[in-house]
């Protein structure tokens, strides 16, 4: 009877370190399994006047990218990661960086005008042609 004690809590004692070492296991997994998730990203690019049509996003440090319809909205090509960069840019207004975080699904990057100034000149007068003198 005493064999059968001993075994039994032998078995119980290798279950319980087995769940133990799981759980431990699991616990640290967890994090790095969840940057290595990867998303679908879509969104929508306006300024002041709205919705911007061929706005361009692009990942950081690639050429993979994506232009923007008529709505400003978009589907990146790609599945993002967790801190993949996404650089929004539109011709006349300042370049955005958006982060995709471990939630980001969609984004809605909002661009600023960027102040053009045109310098030009105006021509008031035509110029007199003075002929030189004979010197013969």
């Amino acid at each position: 009877m005493k064999t059968q004690t001993i075994t039994l809590q032998q078995n119980s004692l290798k279950l319980l370190w087995a769940l133990g070492l799981f759980m431990t296991l699991s616990f640290f997994a967890n994090p790095l399994l969840a940057q290595n998730k990867e998303r679908t990203v879509t969104g929508v690019v306006s300024s002041l006047d709205g919705p911007l049509l061929g706005a361009y996003v692009v990942l950081k440090g690639t050429t993979i990218g994506v232009t923007s319809n008529e709505d400003g909205s978009f589907t990146f090509p790609r599945k993002l990661k967790e801190n993949d960069v996404l650089v929004v840019s539109y011709l006349g207004y300042k370049n955005s960086e958006v982060t995709i975080t471990r939630n980001t699904s969609f984004i809605e990057p909002f661009l600023e005008d960027i102040a053009v100034v045109i310098v030009g000149a105006l021509r008031t007068s035509e110029a007199t042609i003075v002929p030189k003198p004979n010197r013969d």
